[in-house]
């Protein structure tokens, strides 16, 4: 009821200290991964040398964009304009990266400490290309161009129409002009981002992934096509999760 103090629905089971987030999955002989991030907002990638990283006792594998299928992208889940998918980012950066902290290459170790230390040891040569620090540049006329192919960085243009507002800001006593901005920002979780997968069996079985996943119906749908196994072949187990908050 409203204006009644209602009890959380399993919450005894956090504030005691039971619940099962991915930290607390574990699993024999589980390898670590970390995440080699570009340091620049746009650049070319000329080369990457992984030997010195995987040379290095304790790391099982080091993973780039040429080890990766190119249906591998991150695509629109919910839906979108059309010719939107000419913007797709790789799941790794292939031959380009648009962002400060796109994946460029992927280390698989014996323990997170290895993996790190791998990642230092991952020889990449960029070539800075022009970059826009804001939307408004980003719009403007000769902008550099994110994905080739494309003839401006506006993905899309939504219109949407509720009510009239010509004739409210006509019949308004005060019209108010400003132009408003706010810095990039995202919500603190308890938790970060985090998977294990469980390979299957090599007699058969299914490959199993257990995280703060989220939609687990829908990115069964997304992974399975990049995976290249059927749909049924792919499980995914929510764990407790340390904060949605959409990001």
């Amino acid at each position: 009821m409203i204006g009644e103090a209602h009890l959380r629905l399993g919450g005894d089971r956090f504030v005691s200290g039971a619940g099962r987030f991915v930290d607390d999955v574990h699993v024999p002989g589980v390898l670590h991964a970390a995440v080699l991030r570009s340091p620049h907002a746009h650049a070319r990638l000329v080369s990457i040398d992984t030997k010195r990283a995987r040379d290095l006792p304790g790391v099982h594998a080091v993973l780039t964009a040429a080890d990766v299928p190119a249906i591998a992208v991150i695509p629109n889940r919910v839906p979108a304009p059309t010719g939107t998918d000419r913007y797709l980012q790789p799941a790794i950066a292939r031959d380009v990266v648009r962002y400060v902290g796109e994946p460029v290459a992927l280390v698989v170790a014996d323990d997170p400490y290895v993996a790190r230390d791998a990642l230092e040891r991952i020889d990449v040569v960029y070539q800075p290309l022009p970059a826009c620090a804001s939307t408004a540049e980003a719009l403007g006329p000769g902008a550099s161009r994110l994905f080739p192919g494309t003839d401006s960085n506006n993905v899309a243009t939504i219109n949407m129409r509720v009510g009239d507002a010509d004739a409210a800001l006509g019949s308004a006593a005060l019209v108010l002009r400003e132009r408003f901005t706010y810095p990039r920002q995202t919500a603190a979780a308890l938790e970060t981002r985090g998977l294990v997968a469980l390979p299957p069996d090599p007699r058969g079985g299914e490959l199993h992934l257990i995280g703060s996943t989220k939609c687990i119906h829908i990115n069964r749908t997304i992974l399975a096509p990049i995976f290249g196994i059927p749909l049924g072949a792919l499980r995914l187990t929510e764990v407790d999760v340390g904060g949605g908050f959409g990001v």
